[in-house]
């Protein structure tokens, strides 16, 4: 609607849409008094001559009618935005002087038509229908436009509500890629240490011409590197999946140290569906490669066990030591965790928060244990997964 008063808000119908239900509303409020009138009075007109002028009568008043309701539209647009009370008095003041100047013209008319000048001691009951008429135009009015502007402030109150879910979509969407940065820049710490010794391995196997050694380590590389660099860093994959890869990289490590490594694994059935991190278990293992397995003239054995403890999932990963029985940790702080398990660490603070336990503890026989607790999250039974593997 098109309002006068300067503190017209957002809200506020267009001026074109105002003017298009406005016109509507005189139309039909007018024309439905316009009939309403010609049935109840025009139609039972008794004399000739009434008869006759009735409905050209009953057609100028309404056009009267219609006359005075413009001039009361700004009257109610400029009151509008004022408080209640003041708006309810000039609102009911303004009707009730329009409803007695259309009284008068509708009795002047009949008068001029019907000659009859007794009508004046009538004028209460003309001046009730005509307060009553303006009444109920009045009452369509602002029905009207209060339902335009509750139109109006639920279309805002949509489009506020969709802006906010496109920032907050685009907040989560900064947050997930800014973790995954965060992760792959954890991962990629790891792969140069190992990739360095790999290929040293790889190097020394060529130079003592056992081909078909290097070879199969050169496949088992290019196969880790594959899984390691197109896994994403915030993919969860079964527990099966991930003992797989770790023992692919076992494997790889194994070509370096022949009979000293030797790997147990012991991983209930309930567990080897569980959801964990990808690449997670290879850090840990890298770990105690570097700090017992390596640093051990007879070598040592590396356990992995996991079971599913009171609806979580428990994963132990243990080794036994360096000949000595000394501990594998890295440096001489018993509590160093090196590169990889701090790195096993932020990876498992970015994606479960607090939901989680990563524990260190030694062995009274020499070794490390490394104990993870985490949320069981089993691979839904419908869920087809790609295998990583070549077949």
């Amino acid at each position: 609607m098109t309002s006068l008063d300067p503190r017209k808000t957002s809200s506020e119908p267009s001026a074109t849409q105002s003017q298009h239900w406005f016109i509507k509303l005189q139309l039909v409020s007018w024309s439905g008094i316009l009939v309403i009138t010609f049935l109840s009075v025009s139609a039972w007109s008794s004399s000739d001559i009434g008869a006759a002028s009735e409905p050209f009568n009953t057609l100028f008043q309404c056009a009267i009618g219609v006359l005075l309701s413009l001039f009361l539209k700004p009257i109610f647009d400029v009151a509008w935005y004022t408080p209640i009370a003041l708006r309810t008095f000039v609102y009911l003041l303004a009707i009730a002087v329009i409803a007695g100047i259309w009284t008068m013209v509708r009795m002047e008319t009949n008068q001029l038509l019907l000659g009859d000048h007794s009508l004046w001691p009538e004028f209460g009951g003309w001046y009730y229908a005509s307060l009553f008429t303006f009444l109920f135009w009045s009452a369509l009015y602002c029905g009207v436009k209060y339902f335009l502007l509750l139109q109006d402030e639920h279309k805002v109150v949509l489009k506020v509500a969709a802006i906010h879910e496109q920032e907050q979509l685009k907040r989560v969407q900064a947050e997930s890629i800014a973790k995954e940065a965060q992760l792959k820049m954890l991962r990629y710490q790891l792969n140069p240490h190992f990739l360095f010794n790999t290929l040293n391995s790889i190097n020394a196997l060529i130079r003592i011409k056992q081909e078909k050694q290097a070879q199969d380590m050169v496949l088992r590389l290019s196969q880790f590197l594959r899984l390691s660099l197109t896994e994403a860093p915030l993919k969860k994959v079964s527990l099966e999946e991930e003992i797989k890869a770790v023992q692919l990289y076992l494997d790889i490590e194994r070509t370096r140290f022949a009979d000293r490594l030797r790997v147990e694994v012991d991983i209930e059935k309930g567990a080897s569906k569980s959801l964990v991190p990808s690449m997670l278990l290879q850090p840990i293992a890298e770990n105690a490669i570097k700090y017992a397995i390596a640093q051990s003239v007879t070598g040592g054995t590396i356990e992995i066990r996991a079971k599913i403890d009171q609806g979580r999932l428990h994963i132990e990963m243990c080794d036994t030591g360096t000949s000595s029985g000394d501990v594998s940790v890295a440096g001489p702080d018993p509590e160093s965790t090196g590169v990889g398990l701090s790195n096993v660490h932020e990876r498992l603070t970015t994606l479960y928060g607090n939901d989680f336990h990563f524990t260190q503890s030694q062995k009274p026989s020499g070794g490390l244990i490394v104990t993870l607790n985490l949320p069981s999250e089993t691979v839904r039974e419908t869920q087809q997964e790609v295998s990583p593997w070549p077949h």
